[in-house]
């Protein structure tokens, strides 16, 4: 079911438009995104542009990999996964050394479970094609 081709265009149009209002709010309005989306610890403007940079980039990934799933799932598959992953467990480890909130578990566990989805959507991918 995730490897097939409706399934990660639908998937990939969504995450990807997801990443493009937080990339848009992160790196145009960072004093109004940190004011509004907490919890988060202190940072400065420039980390949050730089959060929203990142953010804009895998926007750009996979709204470009849903246009044509076939050709570009090679790529935004793996980089997704290290991305979304990364990113989840560096926050999740900021948890844990106490440095940010137990509220700020949400997010990461959807990026956990997004790159679960991927890694699955791109074994089910390879196992179609074999």
């Amino acid at each position: 079911m995730f490897g097939r081709e409706p399934f990660l265009k639908i998937f990939f149009v969504l995450w990807g438009l997801g990443h493009l209002v937080v990339g848009i709010a992160g790196a145009a309005c960072p004093r109004w995104f940190f004011g509004t989306v907490p919890p988060w610890p202190p940072l400065h403007v420039g980390q949050i542009q730089i959060a929203g940079i990142f953010d804009l980039s895998m926007a750009t990934a996979f709204l470009a990999g849903a246009t044509d799933v076939r050709r570009y799932a090679g790529l935004v598959i793996p980089v997704g996964v290290v991305a979304e992953g990364g990113h989840a467990l560096v926050r999740i480890g900021h948890v844990i050394a106490g440095d940010n909130p137990p509220a700020d578990l949400a997010l990461p566990s959807l990026m956990v479970a997004v790159a679960v989805i991927l890694v699955i959507g791109g074994i089910q991918r390879r196992a179609e094609r074999e």
